[in-house]
């Protein structure tokens, strides 16, 4: 026996610490409801359940954000219903106008009833927000010569642009060494090479990635012809091939870009989408008059739109001894000199060219946040009801044959709001699919986070229990171990 030392009390109480221990974190559990409460607990399943936690938060949020979005589409939806029975009413009225019985002093009055419609429409668009935000004053554009410009088409502000973008116009020279003929002072024929200089514009892509690549899509850039008002667009779209629409003397080339790593790639698609041949930089002609498309020659990144003939003030001299007879360009056969066009006189920007009154697919007025992650977005492109777009700014019905005439434009402004309208509907169908679907995903996740994270309550009383009992019985142990060293006493006596 020894006294200068109390192993078994050493022990016991050892034990009764790690059982009140034990016993503690039962209370946690049992209290905060959470198995986990702190990393210690489940360090990989605190890494989890966090994930899953902010997940869900921005689930809830999305849905959220998805009820302001339908909210939005129904206020502009509204007020869309009204302004469509106003354009019913003025259809009624052209028609009633159309009809020979009536006389001036009754079409005065229908015109007066018009004006009224006009000025009402104009209000409700003028005047219909939601948050501050206009629903209804989608832009038109810009005009430029006879096309608009499509709002919001402009290319991205990496794309690296000649002083052409900056002034309107293609005032840039793009060169080709060109073979000749021309006569000599005797009048020989001599043959030869001779730089020949053209007025056009110029794209670099080397800052195109894949990372920044979305960011094309829906944008795009236009020139006219030196000559003309052909407009001739390029579009950047979803896709790997190429499609080209026409609308007047408006020519409308979307080149896919989805196979498009850099921006060598995406000049050998734009070139190669208007009918050239990038892989051996063959200009791309949009075939129609001069204007072709074509690789830098030191810049695979670069793109140059140019006129295919000359724009040297005196083309016909080669020298003090030549005169200059022909020249075959590019390798499409003998063309025209035209030194009128340098300075240029052909209009170049960003954007997209649409014939006047065009209803284009532009990037999205409103972005919606419709899900947790960054990519889950949704572009909305708001309606636009002012009278350029519904064409009715200028309707007469003053004489029978306004009156004919009216009927068939309010009859087009019914069909195209009719048209938006539903846009807005298929916009409204769509957040309420993803709402239900995020509502789905929401309690799926919820539910995987609360197994990880949530106490099983029956388990952890019992473990209470337990912890209890032990921690009573060590304590116990703990007054028996502590009377040994008394006994000692007994023997000293």
């Amino acid at each position: 026996m020894i006294i200068r030392h109390n192993l078994p009390g050493m022990n016991a109480r050892r034990n009764t610490d790690k059982s009140k221990s034990k016993l503690s974190k039962n209370l946690e559990k049992l209290s905060s409801g959470y198995r986990i409460n702190r990393a210690g607990d489940d360090a990989a399943g605190l890494a989890i359940s966090e994930g899953l936690r902010s997940t869900i938060c921005g689930t809830e949020q999305a849905k959220r954000n998805i009820l302001d979005g339908i909210g939005l589409l129904q206020t502009a939806e509204g007020a869309m219903d009204e302004i469509s029975v106003m354009l019913r009413r003025g259809y009624e009225l052209s028609e009633q106008s159309a009809n020979g019985t009536y006389n001036e002093t009754s079409r005065a009055a229908m015109q007066q009833e018009i004006e009224q419609i006009q000025e009402e429409i104009r209000r409700i668009t003028d005047c219909t927000e939601f948050n501050g935000i206009p629903l209804l004053q989608s832009s038109v554009g810009v005009q430029s010569g006879s096309a608009v410009i499509a709002p919001k088409t402009e290319l991205p502000a990496w794309v690296h642009r000649g002083p052409s973008a900056a002034a309107g116009k293609q005032v840039e020279t793009f060169i080709t060494p060109e073979t000749y003929t021309a006569t000599d002072s005797t009048g020989a024929t001599v043959t030869g090479t001779h730089n020949v200089e053209h007025a056009g514009s110029a794209l670099d892509f080397s800052s195109l990635t894949p990372k920044n690549k979305k960011e094309l899509l829906g944008t795009g850039f236009y020139n006219t012809c030196f000559t003309c008002d052909n407009h001739y667009s390029i579009k950047f779209t979803t896709g790997t091939g190429s499609t080209m629409s026409r609308s007047g003397n408006h020519y409308i080339y979307e080149i896919g870009i989805d196979n498009v790593k850099n921006g060598e790639d995406l000049v050998k698609a734009v070139v190669n989408g208007v009918g050239g041949n990038a892989d051996y930089n063959i200009p791309g002609n949009p075939l129609h008059h001069y204007t072709k498309l074509t690789i830098d020659g030191t810049n695979k990144n670069k793109l140059w739109i140019y006129d295919n003939r000359s724009s040297e003030k005196d083309f016909s001299s080669l020298g003090t001894n030549l005169q200059w007879t022909s020249w075959t360009g590019g390798g499409a056969g003998t063309v025209n000199v035209n030194s009128s066009t340098h300075p240029s006189t052909g209009k170049f920007g960003q954007g997209v060219a649409y014939a006047p009154g065009t209803i284009v697919p532009v990037k999205g007025d409103i972005q919606l946040q419709i899900g947790p992650s960054s990519e889950e977005q949704l572009e909305i492109i708001l309606p636009g009801t002012h009278e350029d777009l519904l064409g009715i700014g200028k309707v007469s019905v003053l004489t029978l044959k306004d009156g004919n005439s009216s009927m068939e434009k309010f009859r087009n402004a019914v069909n195209y709001l009719s048209s938006e309208r539903g846009r807005m509907g298929a916009y409204e169908n769509g957040l309420e699919h993803t709402y239900r679907s995020l509502a789905v995903n929401s309690e799926n996740l919820t539910q995987a986070e609360s197994r990880i994270r949530d106490t099983d309550m029956a388990d952890e009383i019992t473990n209470y229990t337990k912890n209890n009992i032990l921690v009573q019985a060590g304590q116990s142990m703990l007054t028996q171990a502590n009377a040994i060293p008394w006994q000692v006493l007994e023997f000293l006596r």
